[in-house]
């Protein structure tokens, strides 16, 4: 029997029926809105809509680096543009650069759109994707390109010219890549291997295409054209094309395969939207997929990460597609117009797991006194740039909470008003490098980084926005649980900080939503307006942890109890997220190959196709185990749990921390260690005397007391 008959008899199998394509009459296109079913959200109000202006007076200015108008639609740019979005590489330079929509990595050039289907490049340090030009979709006629749509889990890419037009519609987790003409067009692909074969047997348009790589390709027009080799490495159509051009990869050239993707070919996701509501004890989530095409929208095919694959609820999982090859792992497909799943909302407050003990707090009651009494009263001597400064002014205000639980009533004063007294000139702009509002990209940054884009870890390009400001809100948060008429008079400036990274509503038009997280992806990005081969990354899962800790006690502690539930959720699945791709063998879910998986327990930077067994700052493994682990705050309850730190202790954790070249750095992998037992954890740390910039004598000693 002939492959395509094969492949139809197989479709049947899927469908019960036997597909049906008239090729005399013009295929009309339709978009399908899918409105979400028994959606449990409730819109989320904003942090507050008041303009920057208004609060910051003449502390506004224009970044040095400025939105390229040529790469993005101008209607988009009068509200927020996104600073560290999976597609940000389509924005930035010359637009040229990758953006991973998983599994493909796509390049949107000025005449073609490339797309790669990544290989494996497996070392002892690193997993990465290879790049190769597997197909390029030719677009002629076309004398411009940029982005014309966005949504939270896509991006459209619209070209141009006198007589043409296309649109490419990039969505997360798409096993099809598409271009849509709006114009006709005769169809040319070209490809860097070369085409051994090409079956037109499955349908008028359908070409299932074999190249010399040893891949298999399905390309399936709208139009009813022949598809036909072009010389060694091109595709041509016999004629004019006009709609969707869709190619898919068919893993293992697999027949049960192809007859998955043939039967979803015609219903094309275009974008989505999300839905996150949270109670006392789980949160939901759920994604939504926008549709058009002539094909059902129930028939919509998607590829799942996997830590999707250990929570959809509502799956229809087609696994005879295969499971594509990505950095994060491998994928499953799923079939529906709606994902849906649960977190589990693990308790988490202002204090430990556990009640101190009255020995433990006579302990503490004499550490926090020493702790405070070291609190220096010059702001001149503190770490002048936001990121180190809010480290040191959260350690003053983890020093004054655990001295209010502790009853030190005068080392929670000393501690809080120590802090206040910090914070005023980053509030008030009197401090040298005082924060303002970049009214071009719209979000708080940095006087020298406005200019300097190396400035403060790059904060001026929106690095690690969340990281910062996340340790001057738990700062803020503290201050308005012990000292609540202070945060009455300074709230609107603290809430400047929140918005810049964690607006929940989407509707405060001077900051983007949620600025940092990847919804797809269930995990922050901490990368902004750098455009890297890698495309998008994040070091410290740990940092990104405490930033929605931080936002979630803040919203608590002034009565924005919606805001807060929000970001519990975000704070549950972000933690989630770090212990499948960040914790190696933590969840039950393999994603990493064995021989990069078998020597570590930790990635130290998460690319969007590449996993690092490194940090930005150097290739000590006390560093790359460390900064997934600090600040010891109580959410890291939901990071550092019991089973995997003892099994990784005796394997790796023991011995990063013996040869650790620094005291401090040897307590944060110590401190790790009282998840499994306190006693052995209070004597490893018992002598320090040298701690983190943003740890202490009395936190340490309270993390291994309340966890």
């Amino acid at each position: 029997m002939p492959l395509s008959d094969r492949i139809r008899k197989l479709a049947e199998k899927f469908s019960g029926t036997q597909p049906q394509l008239d090729e005399q009459r013009p295929i009309p296109i339709r978009r399908v809105v899918v409105q979400p079913q028994n959606n449990p959200v409730d819109q989320v109000p904003p942090w507050s809509t008041l303009d920057p202006r208004a609060i910051l007076g003449s502390r506004v200015g224009t970044n040095s680096y400025r939105i390229n108008h040529d790469l993005i639609d101008s209607s988009l740019t009068r509200k927020a543009v996104p600073t560290n979005t999976w597609w940000e590489n389509l924005i930035l330079e010359q637009g040229d650069q990758p953006v991973v929509t998983t599994p493909y990595i796509v390049k949107c050039l000025a005449t073609a759109v490339v797309v790669c289907a990544p290989t494996p490049l497996v070392q002892e340090t690193y997993v990465a994707s290879v790049w190769h030009d597997d197909w390029r979709v030719h677009i002629d006629g076309c004398s411009r390109h940029r982005v014309a749509a966005f949504d939270p889990l896509s991006a459209t890419v619209a070209y141009t010219g006198e007589a043409a037009a296309a649109r490419v519609p990039l969505v997360r987790g798409m096993p099809f890549v598409t271009v849509i003409f709006d114009t006709p067009t005769r169809l040319s692909m070209s490809t860097i291997h070369a085409v051994v074969g090409v079956d037109d047997g499955s349908g008028p348009g359908t070409a299932v295409v074999r190249l010399n790589s040893g891949t298999t390709w399905l390309v399936s027009c709208d139009s009813p054209v022949d598809l036909q080799q072009n010389g060694m490495s091109g595709l041509v159509s016999s004629g004019p094309v006009i709609g969707a051009v869709r190619l898919a990869l068919v893993n293992d050239a697999c027949e049960q395969a192809l007859a998955a993707l043939l039967l979803a070919k015609d219903t094309i996701p275009v974008g989505g939207t999300i839905g996150v509501a949270s109670g006392d004890d789980e949160a939901a989530f759920t994604l939504n997929w926008i549709t058009q095409g002539r094909g059902p929208s129930d028939r919509l095919l998607m590829c799942a990460l996997p830590h999707h694959q250990l929570s959809l609820t509502n799956a229809c999982w087609v696994d005879d597609i295969g499971k594509h090859w990505t950095s994060m792992g491998h994928l499953r497909a799923v079939q529906g117009l709606q994902w849906q799943w649960t977190e589990t909302i693990e308790p988490l407050g202002f204090s430990g797991q556990r009640e101190l003990s009255q020995e433990d707090k006579a302990v503490l009651r004499e550490l926090v006194q020493n702790d405070a009494n070291t609190l220096p009263d010059d702001c001149g001597v503190l770490p002048p740039d936001p990121y180190f400064f809010g480290k040191a002014v959260a350690r003053a205000m983890r020093i004054a909470l655990i001295a209010d639980e502790v009853g030190d009533a005068a080392s929670c004063e000393l501690a809080s008003e120590r802090a206040k007294s910090w914070l005023a000139p980053w509030l008030d702009g009197t401090n040298p490098d005082y924060l303002v509002y970049d009214d071009e990209w719209k979000g708080m940054v940095s006087t020298r980084g406005m200019t300097d884009a190396g400035a403060d870890f790059g904060q001026g390009r929106y690095n690690d926005h969340h990281f910062h400001y996340g340790y001057f809100i738990y700062a803020a948060a503290a201050l308005a649980k012990l000292c609540p008429a202070w945060i009455e008079e300074r709230r609107e400036a603290v809430d400047l900080l929140a918005r810049d990274y964690c607006d929940p509503s989407g509707a405060d038009d001077c900051f983007p939503f949620m600025r940092c997280f990847d919804f797809y992806e269930g995990h922050s990005v901490a990368n902004g307006l750098f455009a890297f081969g890698d495309s998008r990354n994040q070091e410290s899962t740990s940092e990104a942890i405490n930033a929605y800790y931080a936002a979630f006690l803040y919203a608590q502690a002034t009565g924005r109890l919606s805001i807060a539930r929000y970001i519990r959720a975000i704070l549950q699945l972000e933690a989630r997220s770090s212990r499948v791709y960040w914790h190696l063998d933590d969840l039950p879910i393999g994603v990493y190959p064995e021989t990069f998986a078998r020597g570590r327990a930790v990635v130290g930077i998460l690319w969007s196709s590449k996993a690092d067994y490194g940090t930005w700052f150097g290739s000590n493994p006390e560093f790359i185990y460390g900064i997934q682990f600090l600040p010891y705050t109580p959410a890291m309850a939901l990071l550092l749990k019991r089973q995997w730190v003892a099994d990784i202790w005796p394997k790796f954790l023991e011995q990063v921390a013996n040869n650790s070249a620094t005291e401090s750095w040897r307590e944060i992998i110590n401190l790790a260690y009282a998840v499994v037992d306190k006693q052995a954890a209070k004597y490893l740390v018992g002598n320090v005397t040298e701690h983190d910039d943003g740890n202490s004598a009395s936190n340490s000693y309270y993390w291994i007391a309340t966890v």
